[in-house]
């Protein structure tokens, strides 16, 4: 099928409101013990661009991991791309100092140009688009989980399609559906929406729910997971990232 007959035939991205952290945060956790996998060693049509440590973020690492089940969830869903469109996998799992910088940059931010919003209607405004850097085991951050990941599709080129924002701008233009909602769309803006509902489509078909606030974010396995899937519980709580040093330390006792 042709890619433009293919995006017109899309359906919309479907609406859902915010999540519901307190009720999250319920969600039960048995944690399947998969490894976190390194997304540079899937083949085409992924492509793995670690925007945190490329932008110089504190703590970033040059690489995308994630747990090996989302791993091949990402691969199935990038091999479902019409010919001529690739997956860049841009972020998964993330250290806890990444998570807290990320918080308290745009917690500043949001606070300087508003500042006479409240503690709680601050701490709401951030959270539309960083969680609450935690490591508690009973309700991680998701990124910090190895279930979370942010994507984006590009052309044959390489170079990413326009997705109506950039990936990680803290916009209402960056809620998933607003193109849905829009009465009239420039051109620019219909390649954009097609394209949200292309990468949206992809993902849920291979198991993935949807941050509704962050057209680029997914989950698979972890508590935002169930908690927009409806399962029972998560399969994957907080991780760590396997380094030669933990393994040293196991072996030593």
């Amino acid at each position: 099928m042709p890619l433009n007959t293919l995006l017109k035939a899309l359906p919309p991205v479907p609406s859902y409101p915010a999540p519901r952290w307190e009720q999250l945060r319920r969600v039960p956790i048995d944690d399947n013990g998969e490894r976190l996998m390194p997304m540079s060693l899937a083949p085409s049509p992924i492509r793995v661009f670690p925007a945190y440590a490329r932008l110089g973020i504190p703590g970033a690492i040059p690489e995308c991991f994630v747990r090996e089940g989302v791993y091949r969830a990402l691969l199935a869903a990038a091999r479902s791309l019409p010919d001529g469109i690739g997956l860049i996998v841009l972020d998964g799992w993330r250290p806890w100092r990444v998570q807290q910088y990320l918080f308290d940059t745009l917690h500043e931010a949001i606070h300087h140009h508003q500042p006479d919003l409240s503690e709680a209607e601050l701490l709401e405004r951030t959270r539309e688009f960083v969680s609450v850097p935690s490591r508690d085991p009973l309700a991680p951050s998701p990124h910090l989980t190895g279930g979370a990941v942010d994507v984006t599709l590009c052309g044959a080129d390489g170079l990413p399609l326009d997705m109506g924002t950039l990936f990680d701008e803290a916009l209402p233009a960056s809620h998933s559906d607003y193109f849905e909602h829009l009465e009239t769309l420039i051109p620019q803006q219909h390649k954009a929406r097609d394209h949200r509902r292309l990468l949206y489509h992809i993902m849920r078909e291979q198991g993935f729910t949807n941050l509704p606030s962050e057209w680029w974010h997914f989950d698979y396995g972890d508590p935002l997971w169930a908690y927009y899937g409806q399962h029972s519980h998560a399969h994957y709580g907080a991780a760590e990232l396997d380094t030669i040093e933990n393994r040293w330390r196991r072996q030593l006792g």
